[in-house]
């Protein structure tokens, strides 16, 4: 078995503890985690000392071609995802979301939702144990552009070695009005552009959560709860990561990179228009708004049936 999948399991096996979300987060004015982070390999320590790195698509890390794996931190909250599709079930990509404590020695990630095995496995460990999150505690080494997240020790070695996760930050591109952690709270019907219908989304039965940062944006749709046949595809829910454009006159675009849905999980090329999804947008406050979706960034809605998405802002 490859050395990360090794360590991926070894990392479960150790530090996996239930524990409840933090009510603040302590990294917004101390600590520069904010913002999306990819991982571009691994770093080997002996003896707390770094001795090696390995970078994807350089060198041979035991991960498919094209593995990506992203972060992003935002406002107490974290969301994760990667492309990596898991052949022993049907579930899609994984991915996780949570909130995050980080102080000068631990990163703190108390994991909640999520999609594909992350999902089975959170939503199992939760209802096992009777919790509301599975704590994930980490060393690290975080400067402006660098991120290292450190795992446990390999077993049965006598030598003091670690592995931690290297990510570099990713550029902002353009800060928008939609910047922030949003959440799916109600579903709008419409026949003939007039509304017919509001359901409101329990989040005790699906989570669906979006963030939007510095031109950046990730999603997943936890549908564990929903969705009890866990050989459906769509028990694994929904995922997406990719660049985001607002023109803060209502037109929004994200631009699909990788994710999964249905168990399938895709590679696209960056702000590729083959990939875009356009929608519609409208405020009702600073803290909510509605999408609906659109075929092009110019037409305007369908004279049939509409689905009017309102997303909340997470405090």
């Amino acid at each position: 078995m490859h050395i990360m999948r090794t360590f991926a399991i070894v990392l479960i096996l150790l530090l996996v503890s239930c524990g409840e979300a933090p009510k603040q987060s302590t990294s917004k004015t101390k600590f520069p985690i904010e913002g999306f982070w990819e991982r571009k390999g691994t770093i080997q320590f002996v003896n707390g000392t770094p001795v090696d790195t390995l970078f994807y698509g350089i060198d041979n890390t035991g991960e498919e071609e094209g593995f990506r794996n992203v972060k992003v931190y935002s406002d107490g909250n974290v969301l994760w995802l990667n492309n990596a599709n898991d052949k022993t079930n049907s579930w899609g990509a994984p991915g996780g979301y949570g909130k995050f404590e980080i102080s000068k020695d631990t990163l703190t990630e108390f994991m909640s939702h999520g999609c594909g095995g992350m999902g089975a496995f959170l939503h199992y460990q939760k209802d096992s144990l009777g919790v509301s999150s599975i704590k994930f505690p980490f060393g690290y080494y975080l400067d402006e552009n660098t991120y290292t997240q450190l795992g446990g020790r390999v077993p049965n070695s006598e030598e003091n070695i670690q592995f931690g996760e290297y990510y570099e930050k990713l550029p902002v591109i353009k800060k928008t009005k939609m910047d922030g952690v949003w959440k799916r709270a109600y579903e709008i019907s419409y026949v003939n552009g007039v509304a017919i219908d509001t359901t409101s989304v329990p989040t005790d039965a699906i989570l669906d959560l979006k963030i939007i940062k510095d031109g950046y944006f990730m999603v997943v749709v936890d549908q564990t709860n929903y969705i009890k046949d866990i050989k459906n595809p769509e028990y694994g829910g929904i995922s997406g990561y990719g660049q985001f454009e607002y023109d803060g006159k209502g037109n929004m675009i994200e631009y699909n990179e990788f994710g999964s849905w249905r168990g399938s999980v895709n590679n696209n090329t960056p702000r590729n228009a083959a990939n875009a999804h356009y929608a519609s947008v409208t405020f009702y406050d600073d803290d909510m708004y509605q999408q609906i979706t659109k075929d092009t960034l110019n037409q305007t809605w369908r004279q049939d049936k509409e689905r009017g998405v309102v997303y909340k802002r997470v405090q």
